[in-house]
């Protein structure tokens, strides 16, 4: 495991914190769609909108992984 105190506190800072931010935002998402009534209205939307909602998880899961990616190389 890669030791991430080696970057820089002031450089590097924001950015564990961003990965942190964003999978607290997919938890609740996630958290929000698991809900019975919620997966109902969910199924009821256009495919698009349906389309669009995963695709906050993807964005998301970008900036997770861009996130700790940086993080990981400032470490090398």
């Amino acid at each position: 495991m890669t030791d991430i105190s080696c970057a820089s506190p002031q450089r590097h800072a924001a950015t564990p914190d961003t990965a942190v931010i964003r999978i607290d935002q997919l938890h609740a998402l996630a958290g929000l769609l698991s809900l019975e009534e919620v997966a109902e209205q969910f199924s009821d939307l256009p495919t698009v909108a349906q389309v669009s909602i995963f695709g906050l998880f993807e964005d998301a899961l970008a900036d997770i992984r861009a996130a700790l990616t940086q993080t990981v190389t400032a470490c090398e």
